[in-house]
């Protein structure tokens, strides 16, 4: 085994040791506890509802559709899925985007689901937006704090308007270095200026009561190029990241961001890690380094799968006991029914993936009563 490896599997272990005390789970010893043997822990935890709506809570899916009465759609209430994210390919119009919204709502009640799913979209500025013609969300051109919060509260009421609860990769936080993805869309390549304008924009966010989700952690404006288009890498220090791409994101959580979306980058960071959605030293740089306390959203896991050749369910079995406390796939369902069934079997085989999953819906729950959430 690399050192690289023993090193990664060292701070996963010390990672879910601490999620488990954050959790307020138990940690039983086995082993008869004699003075010179050698002792193995089991994490006790109680998860808040069955294992089956456990799973599938864990879950944000994207699905095909765009009303109500399409089968896609109609799909997404057998299960209980922890949230939906709603792309370009979902809206039409406004008003189209909130009926389509309530006929979800509706049919989670239908099934008789407990907790409807949270609704998210992706509303980042320019072609990447789903619904354009909505107030712009802040762009790089917004000079100032001031008119950073007054752009993110005019698009969090239009999108609050709709019924949707969170903001997914927005405000960007990545910096707009002049040759990285970001460039056109991150506020500016001075860190400072980034930071000040992020923390606006997420304050702005909170002040209508929209969840807001930066991105990507820890940073992709250095990145060869956007993972959405394929393997992309960062080749930059661990001290060069504290230094300079954290920085919006500290800003973030200083503004009590709820929520912060992964990178599907391969940073040099972290060698031999994989994408930062998968990696435990990227969470634990997300928890300790950033002081992040809320909801960690994995990246698109359909994207982190061009890296690791792998399955969407073996990324999302992955992710989670990285640190991840929701699973993003967009993609068929088909994927997502295989990723769910392999989180499942994880839960019922191994306790520690458990004791992570029990601290993932605990931070998804102080998400929802925070913003009044249904």
């Amino acid at each position: 085994m690399s050192r690289a490896w023993r090193q990664r599997l060292a701070t996963a272990a010390a990672v879910l040791v601490a999620a488990a005390a954050g959790a307020g789970l138990a940690l039983g010893t086995r082993g008869d506890g004699s003075s010179g043997e050698p002792q193995t822990h089991a994490v006790v935890a109680t998860l808040p509802v069955s294992e089956e709506e456990a799973a599938a809570r864990l879950f944000l899916v994207g699905f095909g559709g765009t009303r109500g009465s399409d089968p896609a759609v109609r799909r997404l209430g057998l299960r209980d899925w922890g949230g939906v994210v709603i792309e370009r390919h979902n809206a039409r119009s406004p008003g189209q985007v909130r009926s389509l919204v309530r006929a979800i709502r509706e049919d989670a009640a239908r099934w008789g689901s407990a907790e409807p799913p949270l609704v998210a979209i992706r509303q980042v500025g320019g072609a990447e937006s789903s619904l354009p013609s909505l107030p712009p969300p802040p762009q790089p051109d917004e000079a100032v704090a001031r008119e950073a919060r007054r752009a993110a509260e005019a698009t969090g009421r239009a999108l609050r308007g709709l019924g949707v609860e969170l903001t997914l990769g927005a405000p960007v936080a990545d910096l707009a270095a002049v040759s990285g993805p970001a460039a056109s869309r991150g506020f500016s390549p001075d860190p400072a200026v980034a930071a000040d304008l992020v923390a606006a924009a997420v304050s702005g966010y909170r002040a209508v009561g929209l969840a807001s989700a930066p991105g990507s952690f820890p940073g992709e404006g250095a990145a060869s190029q956007d993972p959405i288009d394929g393997p992309a890498t960062v080749g930059l220090s661990l001290d060069e990241l504290r230094e300079r791409d954290l920085a919006p994101f500290r800003a973030a959580v200083g503004a009590e961001a709820p929520a912060m979306l992964m990178s599907d980058a391969i940073y040099a960071a972290w060698d031999d890690a994989g994408p930062a959605s998968l990696a435990p030293e990227a969470y634990d740089l997300l928890r300790r380094g950033a002081g992040f306390g809320g909801v960690a959203i994995s990246g698109d896991l359909n994207a982190a799968t061009a890296v690791t050749g792998g399955t969407a369910a073996e990324a999302a079995v992955d992710a989670l006991r990285a640190g991840a406390d929701l699973l993003w796939v967009p993609g068929d369902a088909a994927e997502q029914e295989a990723a769910y069934r392999a989180v499942l079997e994880g839960l019922r085989a191994d306790p520690v993936l458990r004791a992570r999953a029990a601290e993932a819906l605990g931070r998804v729950a102080l998400l929802r009563e925070r913003y009044a959430l249904p």
